[in-house]
Protein backbone atom coordinates (compact mmCIF):
# COMPACT_ATOMS: atom_id res chain seq x y z
CA UNK A 1 0.00 0.00 0.00
CA UNK A 2 1.30 3.45 -1.16
CA UNK A 3 2.32 6.08 1.50
CA UNK A 4 1.73 9.65 1.24
CA UNK A 5 3.01 12.11 2.85
CA UNK A 6 1.02 15.26 3.39
CA UNK A 7 0.33 18.11 5.77
CA UNK A 8 -2.87 17.26 8.32
CA UNK A 9 -5.11 20.56 7.89
CA UNK A 10 -6.25 20.17 11.62
CA UNK A 11 -2.61 19.41 13.71
CA UNK A 12 -0.90 21.17 10.69
CA UNK A 13 2.08 18.75 11.16
CA UNK A 14 3.64 17.00 8.15
CA UNK A 15 2.11 13.05 8.64
CA UNK A 16 2.79 10.15 6.95
CA UNK A 17 -0.85 8.27 5.50
CA UNK A 18 -1.22 5.05 4.16
CA UNK A 19 -3.31 5.52 0.62
CA UNK A 20 -4.71 3.36 -2.52
CA UNK A 21 -6.90 3.76 -5.19
CA UNK A 22 -10.33 3.60 -3.24
CA UNK A 23 -9.04 5.41 -0.25
CA UNK A 24 -11.72 9.01 0.93
CA UNK A 25 -9.97 9.24 4.43
CA UNK A 26 -7.90 8.04 6.72
CA UNK A 27 -7.27 9.75 10.56
CA UNK A 28 -4.41 11.65 11.36
CA UNK A 29 -1.28 9.77 13.10
CA UNK A 30 -0.97 13.09 15.33
CA UNK A 31 -4.15 14.30 16.29
CA UNK A 32 -6.46 11.62 15.24
CA UNK A 33 -8.75 13.78 12.97
CA UNK A 34 -10.13 12.68 9.71
CA UNK A 35 -8.61 13.87 6.92
CA UNK A 36 -10.63 13.47 3.24
CA UNK A 37 -7.80 12.72 0.75
CA UNK A 38 -10.13 12.30 -2.43
CA UNK A 39 -13.75 12.84 -3.88
CA UNK A 40 -15.66 11.03 -6.69
CA UNK A 41 -18.23 12.27 -8.59
CA UNK A 42 -20.04 9.59 -10.82
CA UNK A 43 -21.78 12.05 -13.29
CA UNK A 44 -18.29 13.44 -14.40
CA UNK A 45 -16.05 10.65 -13.17
CA UNK A 46 -13.44 13.38 -11.73
CA UNK A 47 -11.34 12.88 -8.52
CA UNK A 48 -9.95 15.66 -6.58
CA UNK A 49 -7.18 15.15 -3.82
CA UNK A 50 -7.30 17.22 -0.94
CA UNK A 51 -3.61 18.48 0.63
CA UNK A 52 -1.71 15.94 -1.45
CA UNK A 53 1.61 17.10 -1.52
CA UNK A 54 3.66 14.22 -3.11
CA UNK A 55 3.57 10.36 -2.96
CA UNK A 56 6.20 8.24 -2.35
CA UNK A 57 5.62 4.32 -2.72
CA UNK A 58 7.78 2.84 0.00
CA UNK A 59 8.31 -1.23 0.35
CA UNK A 60 6.18 -2.66 2.58
CA UNK A 61 8.31 -2.63 5.86
CA UNK A 62 7.38 -3.83 9.30
CA UNK A 63 5.37 -2.08 11.38
CA UNK A 64 8.41 -2.64 14.44
CA UNK A 65 10.98 -1.10 11.71
CA UNK A 66 8.81 2.04 11.37
CA UNK A 67 10.04 4.96 13.70
CA UNK A 68 8.27 6.14 16.29
CA UNK A 69 7.56 9.53 15.05
CA UNK A 70 8.30 11.44 11.82
CA UNK A 71 10.28 14.03 12.33
CA UNK A 72 8.81 17.39 12.12
CA UNK A 73 8.66 19.16 8.52
CA UNK A 74 7.89 22.79 7.97
CA UNK A 75 4.26 22.80 6.42
CA UNK A 76 4.91 23.65 2.39
CA UNK A 77 2.37 25.13 0.00
CA UNK A 78 0.71 23.37 -2.58
CA UNK A 79 1.87 24.02 -6.28
CA UNK A 80 1.02 26.05 -8.86
CA UNK A 81 -1.26 29.34 -8.22
CA UNK A 82 -4.05 29.79 -6.44
CA UNK A 83 -6.32 31.11 -8.72
CA UNK A 84 -5.50 28.87 -11.41
CA UNK A 85 -6.73 25.73 -8.90
CA UNK A 86 -10.12 27.61 -8.28
CA UNK A 87 -10.44 27.64 -12.02
CA UNK A 88 -10.01 24.58 -13.01
CA UNK A 89 -12.74 23.44 -10.04
CA UNK A 90 -15.51 21.39 -11.35
CA UNK A 91 -18.09 22.60 -9.54
CA UNK A 92 -16.99 25.84 -10.29
CA UNK A 93 -17.16 25.16 -13.84
CA UNK A 94 -21.01 23.69 -13.57
CA UNK A 95 -22.24 26.83 -11.30
CA UNK A 96 -20.82 28.60 -14.36
CA UNK A 97 -22.91 26.91 -16.91
CA UNK A 98 -25.68 27.20 -14.52
CA UNK A 99 -25.81 30.88 -14.59
CA UNK A 100 -24.93 31.26 -18.39
CA UNK A 101 -28.13 28.94 -19.30
CA UNK A 102 -30.42 31.51 -16.81
CA UNK A 103 -29.51 34.66 -18.13
CA UNK A 104 -30.06 33.25 -21.93
CA UNK A 105 -33.70 31.80 -20.64
CA UNK A 106 -34.13 35.51 -19.50
CA UNK A 107 -32.89 37.68 -22.19
CA UNK A 108 -35.00 35.11 -24.68
CA UNK A 109 -38.36 35.93 -22.60
CA UNK A 110 -37.56 39.32 -22.63
CA UNK A 111 -36.86 38.92 -26.72
CA UNK A 112 -40.30 37.54 -27.12
CA UNK A 113 -42.11 40.16 -25.13
CA UNK A 114 -40.43 43.38 -27.32
CA UNK A 115 -41.31 40.94 -29.91
CA UNK A 116 -44.91 41.23 -28.87
CA UNK A 117 -44.96 44.52 -28.44
CA UNK A 118 -43.89 45.76 -32.07
CA UNK A 119 -46.13 43.17 -33.55
CA UNK A 120 -49.11 44.59 -31.80
CA UNK A 121 -48.03 48.47 -32.03
CA UNK A 122 -47.79 47.55 -35.95
CA UNK A 123 -51.51 45.72 -36.01
CA UNK A 124 -52.90 49.05 -34.21
CA UNK A 125 -51.36 51.30 -36.67
CA UNK A 126 -52.61 49.68 -39.58
CA UNK A 127 -55.80 49.72 -38.51
CA UNK A 128 -55.71 53.63 -37.52
CA UNK A 129 -54.37 54.00 -41.21
CA UNK A 130 -57.10 51.97 -42.62
CA UNK A 131 -59.69 53.53 -40.92
CA UNK A 132 -57.95 57.44 -41.95
CA UNK A 133 -58.67 55.41 -45.87
CA UNK A 134 -61.97 55.33 -45.42
CA UNK A 135 -62.59 58.70 -43.96
CA UNK A 136 -61.22 59.99 -46.85
CA UNK A 137 -62.75 57.80 -49.20
CA UNK A 138 -66.13 59.00 -47.41
CA UNK A 139 -64.93 62.83 -47.98
CA UNK A 140 -64.60 62.18 -52.21
CA UNK A 141 -60.81 61.86 -51.93
CA UNK A 142 -60.16 65.82 -51.19
CA UNK A 143 -56.85 64.78 -49.33
CA UNK A 144 -57.81 67.56 -47.19
CA UNK A 145 -55.58 68.11 -43.82
CA UNK A 146 -57.18 65.97 -40.96
CA UNK A 147 -56.35 69.13 -38.98
CA UNK A 148 -59.09 71.06 -41.30
CA UNK A 149 -61.82 69.12 -40.15
CA UNK A 150 -63.77 70.00 -36.78
CA UNK A 151 -63.34 67.60 -33.97
CA UNK A 152 -66.16 65.16 -32.75
CA UNK A 153 -68.31 66.34 -29.43
CA UNK A 154 -67.05 64.57 -26.71
CA UNK A 155 -70.53 64.49 -25.29
CA UNK A 156 -73.58 63.46 -27.07
CA UNK A 157 -75.99 65.64 -28.01
CA UNK A 158 -79.24 65.99 -26.05
CA UNK A 159 -82.22 63.89 -27.27
CA UNK A 160 -85.10 66.17 -28.28
CA UNK A 161 -88.15 65.11 -26.32
CA UNK A 162 -91.85 65.27 -26.97
CA UNK A 163 -93.49 67.97 -25.06
CA UNK A 164 -95.34 67.25 -22.19
CA UNK A 165 -98.06 68.80 -20.25
CA UNK A 166 -96.38 70.86 -17.52
CA UNK A 167 -96.82 69.98 -13.83
CA UNK A 168 -96.89 66.10 -14.67
CA UNK A 169 -93.80 63.20 -14.07
CA UNK A 170 -92.96 61.54 -17.47
CA UNK A 171 -90.84 58.82 -17.45
CA UNK A 172 -90.01 55.84 -19.75
CA UNK A 173 -89.82 52.18 -19.12
CA UNK A 174 -87.02 49.96 -19.52
CA UNK A 175 -86.57 49.10 -23.04
CA UNK A 176 -89.22 51.44 -24.03
CA UNK A 177 -88.70 54.24 -26.54
CA UNK A 178 -92.30 56.08 -25.70
CA UNK A 179 -92.43 58.50 -22.73
CA UNK A 180 -95.14 57.85 -19.97
CA UNK A 181 -97.14 60.10 -17.80
CA UNK A 182 -97.71 59.64 -13.97
CA UNK A 183 -100.68 60.79 -12.01
CA UNK A 184 -98.61 63.63 -10.17
CA UNK A 185 -99.58 67.35 -9.65
CA UNK A 186 -102.01 68.09 -12.27
CA UNK A 187 -101.32 71.36 -14.19
CA UNK A 188 -103.78 74.77 -13.51
CA UNK A 189 -105.73 73.76 -17.14
CA UNK A 190 -106.27 70.38 -15.90
CA UNK A 191 -106.30 70.37 -12.52
CA UNK A 192 -109.88 71.46 -11.57
CA UNK A 193 -111.77 68.29 -10.60
CA UNK A 194 -108.53 66.50 -8.83
CA UNK A 195 -108.01 68.93 -6.75
CA UNK A 196 -111.03 69.92 -5.54
CA UNK A 197 -112.03 66.41 -5.19
CA UNK A 198 -108.46 66.09 -2.41
CA UNK A 199 -108.95 69.20 -1.33
CA UNK A 200 -112.48 68.01 -0.03
CA UNK A 201 -111.10 65.12 1.36
CA UNK A 202 -108.99 66.66 3.50
CA UNK A 203 -111.20 69.09 4.35
CA UNK A 204 -113.57 66.20 5.87
CA UNK A 205 -110.80 64.49 7.30
CA UNK A 206 -109.70 67.94 9.46
CA UNK A 207 -113.50 67.92 10.76
CA UNK A 208 -113.34 63.89 11.49
CA UNK A 209 -110.11 64.68 13.79
CA UNK A 210 -111.04 68.09 15.22
CA UNK A 211 -114.84 66.16 16.11
CA UNK A 212 -115.36 66.36 20.05
CA UNK A 213 -116.54 62.79 20.74
CA UNK A 214 -117.20 59.98 18.50
CA UNK A 215 -121.03 60.57 17.75
CA UNK A 216 -120.21 64.03 16.00
CA UNK A 217 -117.46 61.62 14.37
CA UNK A 218 -119.61 59.11 12.96
CA UNK A 219 -122.03 61.19 10.92
CA UNK A 220 -118.67 61.69 8.71
CA UNK A 221 -118.13 57.76 8.43
CA UNK A 222 -118.73 55.48 5.81
CA UNK A 223 -121.09 52.73 6.08
CA UNK A 224 -123.02 54.42 9.29
CA UNK A 225 -124.80 51.95 10.31
CA UNK A 226 -122.64 49.32 10.46
CA UNK A 227 -119.45 51.11 11.78
CA UNK A 228 -121.37 53.35 14.81
CA UNK A 229 -122.17 50.34 17.16
CA UNK A 230 -118.49 49.39 17.15
CA UNK A 231 -117.45 52.39 17.27
CA UNK A 232 -119.74 52.75 20.87
CA UNK A 233 -117.90 49.85 21.94
CA UNK A 234 -114.61 51.08 21.00
CA UNK A 235 -114.62 54.00 22.65
CA UNK A 236 -115.60 52.38 26.23
CA UNK A 237 -111.81 50.89 26.35
CA UNK A 238 -110.32 53.71 24.25
CA UNK A 239 -109.80 57.84 24.68
CA UNK A 240 -112.30 59.66 23.13
CA UNK A 241 -112.10 63.23 21.98
CA UNK A 242 -110.24 65.61 19.59
CA UNK A 243 -107.37 63.79 17.98
CA UNK A 244 -104.65 66.80 18.40
CA UNK A 245 -102.68 67.04 14.30
CA UNK A 246 -100.34 69.03 12.52
CA UNK A 247 -100.72 68.83 9.30
CA UNK A 248 -102.44 66.55 6.48
CA UNK A 249 -99.88 65.84 3.25
CA UNK A 250 -99.37 63.47 0.79
CA UNK A 251 -103.07 63.52 -0.66
CA UNK A 252 -103.14 60.68 -3.45
CA UNK A 253 -105.80 59.14 -5.74
CA UNK A 254 -105.70 55.05 -5.10
CA UNK A 255 -108.70 55.01 -7.36
CA UNK A 256 -111.70 56.13 -8.54
CA UNK A 257 -113.42 55.62 -5.19
CA UNK A 258 -111.09 56.04 -2.52
CA UNK A 259 -107.78 58.75 -2.12
CA UNK A 260 -105.29 58.24 0.79
CA UNK A 261 -103.83 60.83 2.91
CA UNK A 262 -101.34 60.48 5.64
CA UNK A 263 -102.28 62.31 8.81
CA UNK A 264 -99.25 64.26 10.94
CA UNK A 265 -100.21 64.37 14.39
CA UNK A 266 -98.58 66.70 17.22
CA UNK A 267 -95.36 65.26 17.95
CA UNK A 268 -94.44 63.18 15.22
CA UNK A 269 -96.58 60.30 14.86
CA UNK A 270 -97.78 59.27 11.55
CA UNK A 271 -101.06 57.37 10.51
CA UNK A 272 -103.10 57.06 6.94
CA UNK A 273 -106.27 57.90 6.47
CA UNK A 274 -108.81 56.53 3.74
CA UNK A 275 -111.58 58.21 1.99
CA UNK A 276 -114.66 56.78 0.36
CA UNK A 277 -115.92 59.56 -2.26
CA UNK A 278 -119.67 58.96 -2.35
CA UNK A 279 -122.60 60.80 -4.12
CA UNK A 280 -123.06 62.40 -0.18
CA UNK A 281 -119.75 63.57 -0.38
CA UNK A 282 -116.04 62.49 1.01
CA UNK A 283 -116.47 59.89 4.07
CA UNK A 284 -113.22 58.43 6.49
CA UNK A 285 -113.03 55.10 6.67
CA UNK A 286 -112.89 54.93 10.32
CA UNK A 287 -111.95 51.00 10.41
CA UNK A 288 -108.89 51.48 8.87
CA UNK A 289 -107.99 54.45 10.46
CA UNK A 290 -107.55 53.62 14.03
CA UNK A 291 -106.96 49.28 13.15
CA UNK A 292 -110.07 48.19 14.39
CA UNK A 293 -110.45 44.20 15.94
CA UNK A 294 -113.29 42.36 17.29
CA UNK A 295 -111.32 42.42 20.08
CA UNK A 296 -109.25 44.92 22.12
CA UNK A 297 -105.61 43.98 21.62
CA UNK A 298 -104.95 44.01 25.16
CA UNK A 299 -107.74 41.92 25.86
CA UNK A 300 -107.10 39.34 23.41
CA UNK A 301 -103.71 39.01 24.78
CA UNK A 302 -104.46 38.54 27.96
CA UNK A 303 -107.51 36.21 27.84
CA UNK A 304 -105.38 34.06 24.86
CA UNK A 305 -108.91 32.60 23.29
CA UNK A 306 -108.58 29.25 21.34
CA UNK A 307 -111.26 30.63 19.18
CA UNK A 308 -110.70 33.04 16.08
CA UNK A 309 -110.60 36.40 16.08
CA UNK A 310 -110.19 39.44 13.50
CA UNK A 311 -107.56 41.90 13.73
CA UNK A 312 -106.15 44.58 11.39
CA UNK A 313 -102.51 44.42 11.76
CA UNK A 314 -98.94 45.73 10.01
CA UNK A 315 -97.63 42.13 9.12
CA UNK A 316 -93.57 41.64 7.97
CA UNK A 317 -91.23 38.79 8.26
CA UNK A 318 -89.61 37.61 10.84
CA UNK A 319 -87.49 34.47 12.79
CA UNK A 320 -88.97 33.53 15.91
CA UNK A 321 -89.22 29.51 17.05
CA UNK A 322 -89.73 28.35 20.06
CA UNK A 323 -92.41 26.85 22.24
CA UNK A 324 -94.94 24.88 20.06
CA UNK A 325 -93.61 26.36 16.99
CA UNK A 326 -90.44 25.67 16.97
CA UNK A 327 -89.88 24.02 13.34
CA UNK A 328 -88.68 26.73 10.94
CA UNK A 329 -89.02 23.84 8.27
CA UNK A 330 -92.79 23.11 8.77
CA UNK A 331 -93.89 26.92 9.74
CA UNK A 332 -93.69 30.48 8.38
CA UNK A 333 -93.24 32.80 11.37
CA UNK A 334 -94.21 36.55 10.95
CA UNK A 335 -94.50 39.79 13.07
CA UNK A 336 -97.86 41.60 13.58
CA UNK A 337 -98.21 45.02 15.09
CA UNK A 338 -102.12 46.51 16.22
CA UNK A 339 -102.51 50.24 16.18
CA UNK A 340 -105.32 50.71 18.08
CA UNK A 341 -103.63 50.99 21.35
CA UNK A 342 -100.67 52.83 22.24
CA UNK A 343 -97.90 51.06 22.84
CA UNK A 344 -99.73 47.48 21.89
CA UNK A 345 -97.36 44.68 21.90
CA UNK A 346 -95.93 43.21 19.23
CA UNK A 347 -96.58 39.30 18.58
CA UNK A 348 -95.83 36.63 16.29
CA UNK A 349 -97.98 34.65 14.11
CA UNK A 350 -97.42 31.16 12.35
CA UNK A 351 -98.90 29.80 9.62
CA UNK A 352 -97.50 26.34 8.01
CA UNK A 353 -95.61 26.60 4.58
CA UNK A 354 -97.63 24.08 2.62
CA UNK A 355 -101.02 25.60 3.38
CA UNK A 356 -102.66 27.69 0.98
CA UNK A 357 -103.13 30.57 3.35
CA UNK A 358 -99.32 30.68 3.56
CA UNK A 359 -99.12 30.99 -0.33
CA UNK A 360 -101.29 33.90 -0.19
CA UNK A 361 -99.62 35.69 2.46
CA UNK A 362 -96.51 35.23 1.35
CA UNK A 363 -97.42 36.53 -2.52
CA UNK A 364 -98.65 39.77 -0.43
CA UNK A 365 -95.11 40.11 1.07
CA UNK A 366 -92.94 39.66 -2.24
CA UNK A 367 -95.00 41.52 -4.14
CA UNK A 368 -93.93 44.45 -1.47
CA UNK A 369 -90.64 43.32 -1.35
CA UNK A 370 -90.56 41.63 2.31
CA UNK A 371 -91.74 45.56 3.81
CA UNK A 372 -94.42 45.81 6.25
CA UNK A 373 -97.71 44.56 4.82
CA UNK A 374 -101.37 45.80 6.23
CA UNK A 375 -103.80 42.75 6.36
CA UNK A 376 -106.65 41.46 7.74
CA UNK A 377 -106.40 38.55 9.90
CA UNK A 378 -108.14 35.88 11.98
CA UNK A 379 -106.22 34.85 14.78
CA UNK A 380 -105.96 32.38 17.52
CA UNK A 381 -104.08 31.14 20.71
CA UNK A 382 -102.98 27.41 20.75
CA UNK A 383 -105.00 25.07 23.64
CA UNK A 384 -103.01 26.17 26.99
CA UNK A 385 -100.50 28.85 25.36
CA UNK A 386 -97.70 28.64 27.87
CA UNK A 387 -96.43 32.56 26.41
CA UNK A 388 -98.98 35.92 25.01
CA UNK A 389 -96.81 36.73 22.08
CA UNK A 390 -97.14 33.28 19.71
CA UNK A 391 -100.38 32.92 17.84
CA UNK A 392 -101.60 31.13 14.97
CA UNK A 393 -102.82 32.47 11.71
CA UNK A 394 -106.38 31.24 11.69
CA UNK A 395 -107.34 32.70 8.31
CA UNK A 396 -106.32 35.58 5.46
CA UNK A 397 -108.80 37.94 4.72
CA UNK A 398 -107.42 40.47 2.44
CA UNK A 399 -104.40 42.33 1.77
CA UNK A 400 -104.77 45.79 2.88
CA UNK A 401 -107.39 47.42 6.30
CA UNK A 402 -110.12 48.79 3.65
CA UNK A 403 -113.37 47.21 2.94
CA UNK A 404 -114.75 47.49 -0.27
Amino acid sequence: MPATILVCPHCEKNVEIQVSAVTRSRPCPECGEIVMLQMAEKSTKTKRRALLMGQNVAPATPDSQLPDRMPAVDPQPLPGDAFERMRMDPEIHQFRRRLMTGAGLVAGVVVVLLSLSLYQSAVEKEAIKRVLGSDAARDGGTGKDDKARPAAPMTQPEEVLPPVTPGNLVFRLPGSDKLTTAGGIPSKENAGGNLARLAAAEEVLGRFLKASDWKKRALLVRDKSRVMPLMSSFYVKNVDGPMPYDSIVEAADISPQFSEHVVVFEGGGRRLATVEHTVDGPLVDWESFVGYGEMAWSDFLEGRPAAPVLFRVLVSPAGHYENGFGNPAELACYSLRNISEPGAKVVYGYVSKTSPMAREVEYWMQKSNDATVPMILKLKFPPDAPVDFQVWIHQFVQSGWVVK
